[in-house]
């Protein structure tokens, strides 16, 4: 009887993943309307099938934590697969059961909830790094990153080839005194600078390029009283490292893809 009820758990299976032949799946169709108990395994299956399918699409909804992106960009190239014969093939395959699915899909809410907690305790860069507040500053550095960003004819309003013009520019309008950083040994390119508002707060702009076409951007503004603790976010495709000093709130902006944009920002902590 185990047997009978196991084969039937992989017919149901293959009825669910749509790869059963026509005429087998008429006649499973009509045991279904036939068999109480075959029509129950089928509702159990079908209902693993579709918590599974809701967890793994609410997994994809989370952000990247930025650690994972930099392992994936700097992992080794996959060994080439090896295809194994027809027979192994065959006999290595497998089909869950109504009772693994359940189980498969309780598994896959616990993954979730325990990769949300610790992207969430994710902390790493300099010892005086610190926050990106919530609200209108943060909603407003990203809006802005994102639109001109994708504007590589308008990058910047003031071009790199006057830097002394970039500085007395932008510590007369932010209150900010600073120097550019050198950031060629991370492979960025100085293009220029911007200066906007965010959070009701001018706040100067420093930016660079990547040989990949990658836009970095070092951001700074006043300290606020209510700057404080530290964190390493992620807005959609958008990476934020913050750090401070004893006047200054500073940002490191770029894509999430970046792998390196910690080193960026713990190196332009140090030349800033």
């Amino acid at each position: 009887m185990a047997g009978t009820n196991h084969k039937l758990d992989m017919r149901l299976s293959m009825l669910l993943d749509r790869e059963m032949p026509p005429e087998e799946q008429q006649e499973l169709e009509g045991l279904l309307k036939e068999d109480a108990q075959a029509r129950a395994a089928h509702d159990i299956l079908g209902h693993g099938n579709s918590r599974g399918r809701e967890i793994f699409d609410d997994l994809l909804k989370e952000p990247v934590p930025l650690d994972l992106v930099r392992i994936i960009k700097t992992a080794p190239p996959p060994r080439k697969a090896v295809r194994l014969p027809a027979e192994e093939r065959s006999s290595l395959s497998f089909r869950p059961s109504p009772m693994q699915a359940v189980l498969g899909g309780v598994l896959l809410l616990a993954l979730g909830g325990g990769l949300g907690f610790m992207a969430g305790q994710q902390v790493s860069m300099p010892s005086q790094a610190l926050v990106i507040e919530s609200g209108d500053w943060l909603d407003d550095l990203v809006a802005h990153y994102r639109m001109f960003s994708r504007q590589p004819g308008h990058l910047v309003e003031m071009p790199a080839t006057d830097s002394a013009a970039i500085v007395e520019w932008l510590l007369g309008n932010t209150g900010i005194n600073f120097r550019i950083p050198d950031l060629s040994e991370n492979g960025l390119t100085f293009e220029g600078a911007r200066l906007f508002t965010a959070g009701g707060q001018p706040v100067g702009e420093l930016i660079y390029t990547s040989a990949e076409g990658e836009v970095i951007s070092i951001l700074f503004r006043k300290n606020r009283p209510d700057d404080d603790g530290f964190s390493e976010l992620i807005r959609d495709n958008i990476a934020l490292i913050s750090w401070k000093s004893a006047t200054a709130t500073y940002v490191a902006v770029g894509p999430s893809s970046a792998a390196s944009l910690d080193e960026v920002a713990a190196k332009a902590a140090g030349l800033i």
